[in-house]
């Protein structure tokens, strides 16, 4: 009896590691061949860090978009991405499409196999493997996942590195990765103040330990850079360009875009990030309770890219994994979301954020559609034993 079951689990773990390769295959290839724009950035930031400079005194400057860019993440991110100057170009840019392609993979492997513990728990059949290899497929072809794997970006890899944490991690070292994640690019830190009102106090201990530990390894070995960044304010706000840009897909860009300037745009974005920031975190907490983890992590994710002044297509990772979910849970919403956020941009991109915007405050405002009811009492998704179909027959 034993010996069926294992074949059968077996089978489906490599079943579901083949439904997600394509995906890591399309971003890595698209990575490779790419112009690497943001990659260049960097990759000329790091190369005067490397010959005694600072990593923000490179500047780039586009008359597209009215601005000089440079680099703008915290010091950590500097020497994380280090070796990615100290190779050849062709070397580096391959090595962080590879990377960004692994740490996607891996997070949308950890909801496949959620998702399959989920309803073998509850005594259901398992998804196809052919209906989730069809899933990821818009995921791969999105302006959001192409967007980030032309110019060379980090966001995808960091937003990987959240949603590995929540599923994948021993409950022990929950955390962790969110707050290496925040050391990288701040918005993962969001999650601190979710675990704090889920009382999930290791975690949130893990998550600033973590990002407190980077910054003081940063601050030992990129000193001057470190005051900069963190007191000097032009290290961003230098870099931002214009912020009423169609691919601005935040709170702010579209109220920026209706034509609200000054200090009434201020006033309106700050309430209306208040309200969202609240509202998530109540639906937040609402699915911790009942063991749904992932949700909860999707939902802090998709608000962090409401509330933030600048939301370009390659922070929506959050955004398109819960789309995804919801394409297996509730077809009829999931299937037109998930096309919205992945074919719409490139064919109506003057009016993209004004739709693109209301379907992330509809993810926040109702949560992840479904029964809420606990999957298995005292369980939380990191917790939660994937029970395959042999084992259960």
């Amino acid at each position: 009896m034993t010996r069926p079951s294992w074949t059968a689990s077996r089978r489906r773990l490599w079943g579901s590691v083949l439904a997600v390769l394509p995906l890591g295959f399309m971003l890595a290839y698209t990575g490779i061949r790419g112009e690497n724009f943001d990659y260049g950035l960097y990759r000329n930031s790091l190369l005067d860090m490397l010959h005694g400079g600072s990593v923000y005194d490179y500047a780039f400057y586009m008359p597209i978009y009215h601005t000089t860019m440079g680099f703008v993440y915290p010091p950590f991110a500097s020497l994380l991405m280090l070796p990615l100057a100290m190779v050849s170009n062709l070397a580096g840019k391959t090595l962080l499409a590879l990377g960004t392609a692994v740490l996607t993979t891996v997070a949308l492997w950890g909801v496949v196999r959620l998702v399959d513990a989920r309803r073998a728990a509850a005594g259901r059949r398992e998804i196809s493997l052919v209906l989730w290899a069809w899933v990821t497929m818009p995921i791969m072809l999105s302006m959001p996942a192409t967007m980030n794997m032309q110019l060379g970006q980090v966001s995808f890899a960091v937003a990987a590195l959240v949603i590995i944490d929540v599923l994948l991690l021993p409950p022990k070292w929950r955390g962790v990765l969110v707050g290496l994640a925040g050391a990288i690019k701040l918005t993962p830190m969001i999650m601190v103040p979710y675990y704090l009102v889920t009382k999930q106090w290791r975690a949130a201990v893990n998550s600033c330990v973590a990002f407190g530990a980077a910054a003081l390894v940063s601050a030992i070995f990129r000193w001057p850079d470190s005051v900069r960044y963190w007191l000097v304010h032009d290290v961003i706000s230098g870099s931002l360009g214009d912020l009423d840009r169609w691919d601005n897909w935040s709170i702010y860009g579209d109220v920026l875009r209706l034509g609200v300037t000054g200090k009434t745009l201020t006033v309106v974005w700050v309430v209306a990030s208040v309200l969202v920031v609240g509202v998530a975190v109540w639906r937040a907490v609402r699915h911790h309770r009942h063991g749904q983890d992932l949700e909860a992590t999707l939902l802090m994710g998709t608000a962090a890219a409401l509330v933030t002044t600048a939301t370009w297509p390659h922070h929506l990772l959050f955004v398109l994994i819960g789309c995804s979910v919801l394409v297996i849970r509730r077809p009829l919403i999931g299937v037109p979301a998930l096309l919205t956020m992945t074919v719409l941009g490139f064919f109506h991109d003057e009016v993209i954020g004004f739709i693109v915007v209301p379907l992330m405050l509809a993810f926040v405002i109702f949560g992840m559609p479904g029964d809420l009811r606990p999957i298995q009492k005292g369980k939380t998704d990191a917790e939660l034993e994937p029970v395959r179909a042999g084992e259960t027959s």
